[in-house]
């Protein structure tokens, strides 16, 4: 067998399919050619399959190498013997259904063979039964059986072990397109090879993981490890939502997972709808602010345990108040963490229980028919002024207007009118009512 070398393009370079890498020669050719700029030999066919040195030819385009050193084995090609035999004695390989499904459209290849014929062979291995398993030719069986052919050429190939079986036909749907659900069942079929080559090599699974990944994501094209990743997450949801009942929410999310990812790309828009939540935030207390004319407990300070009435909010950390049992002009400026709510009492649910917190509230204790009866809830006669709330007269500025402001509040819609009326005696009715 004569040799010669030429330059070429490494990724004009044909793989055959049963040529697979292995992870630690890439790293040693890269190496290599990083520590003296060599590229070790690649040996190829006249008609540019590869021969020898996958792992250099690997690593020439992980390297981005537009043009290596090949070698030209110019021998006759090895004879490639074809045989006929009837497609009834083709097995579908079990992993082909897993990842690519069992209802593809092959219209148009049944077509294509009923005019032009079969332009390619099928590649089977056999069992022990006498039976042949399909590895590459999935498809052209399916249109086969849809144009009744009954005898198909094959080639028969003996695979040394399951991985490289599986490998072979990953390989041989590498060009095709699919969807992002086959991309992902692809990428953990090659994990699974992976995980068997390093066995094989007694080597450590773990080792360069996520570089491993990286290139299995990048050659299904699922792009990176982390991007393949969330896929798996999304087809593994589609497994586990599969029988949920018509109806139910997991189901709804089984159909929307179904549909985002029959698309050929784009991982996102479906692990939106699977990525577990980020762990709750503890939720941090509010803190308490008192509300204008709320009664109050002084807790710190020259007032602490004392009563007060908030008058007027100053700003968001104090208040204006007046202190129960002081002069009706007197005002302090207390901080809110100086004062704290009353708790309020639960709503009486009878007359009863709500006379006896009448009583109570006065300092009764609980005998009896202290108070009259009385109808509960009937608010006050439209003539009743309500209770006046205590107002600073000597206040100024704006405290003076928020004061003379609540003191107004505090007055019935009549007494309201006789005010007006005398502060400005010229109103006429209309300007008195369009005021209130």
């Amino acid at each position: 067998m004569t040799q010669k070398f030429l330059a070429r393009n490494p990724h004009d370079i044909r793989i055959p399919t049963h040529l697979t890498t292995d992870e630690e020669a890439v790293t040693k050719a890269i190496s290599s050619f990083q520590a003296d700029g060599i590229i070790p030999d690649i040996t190829i066919t006249e008609d540019g399959e590869l021969i020898e040195g996958i792992e250099t030819l690997e690593a020439a385009k992980r390297l981005e190498k537009q043009m290596v050193v090949v070698v030209i084995a110019s021998s006759t090609k090895p004879q490639i013997n074809v045989e006929w035999i009837p497609i009834e004695l083709l097995d579908p390989h079990p992993l082909n259904a897993q990842i690519y499904g069992e209802d593809e459209d092959v219209t148009a290849l049944a077509e294509s063979i009923s005019a032009n014929g079969l332009q390619e062979n099928f590649t089977i291995t056999p069992k022990s039964d006498g039976r042949f398993t399909v590895i590459h030719g999935h498809r052209r069986r399916l249109a086969c059986l849809k144009n009744g052919i009954k005898v198909v050429p094959v080639i028969v190939k003996n695979f040394s072990t399951s991985a490289e079986a599986i490998a072979a036909l990953l390989s041989g749907n590498e060009y095709r397109e699919k969807s992002i659900e086959q991309k992902s069942r692809e990428y953990l079929a090659w994990l699974d090879i992976e995980k068997e080559n390093a066995k094989n090599r007694q080597g450590r699974p773990n080792q360069g993981q996520g570089t491993t990944r990286d290139i299995i994501a990048k050659r299904v094209g699922l792009g990176s490890g982390v991007n393949a990743e969330h896929a798996i997450v999304c087809v593994k949801t589609l497994d586990e939502t599969a029988d949920a009942p018509i109806g139910t929410v997991r189901h709804q999310q089984h159909e929307q997972l179904k549909q985002l990812l029959s698309r050929t790309r784009g991982v996102d828009a479906a692990y939106k709808l699977v990525k577990p939540e980020p762990p709750n935030k503890p939720v941090q207390s509010q803190r308490w602010t008192p509300k204008e004319f709320e009664r109050v407990k002084i807790t710190g300070g020259p007032h602490k345990g004392s009563l007060a009435i908030v008058r007027i909010i100053t700003g968001p950390f104090s208040a204006v108040c007046y202190i129960e049992g002081e002069p009706e002009d007197k005002r302090h400026q207390i901080a809110f963490n100086q004062m704290e709510a009353i708790p309020q009492a639960a709503p009486p649910t009878s007359v009863t229980q709500e006379l006896k917190q009448q009583q109570q509230s006065l300092g009764l204790g609980t005998r009896t028919q202290i108070l009259p009866d009385k109808v509960r809830n009937e608010g006050h006669p439209p003539e009743q002024q309500l209770p006046a709330s205590i107002t600073n007269i000597n206040a100024i500025g704006e405290v003076q207007v928020a004061e003379m402001a609540i003191a107004l509040l505090s007055l019935t819609p009549k007494q309201l009118f006789e005010v007006m009326s005398k502060a400005q005696p010229d109103f006429s009715t209309s300007q008195l009512e369009a005021i209130w």
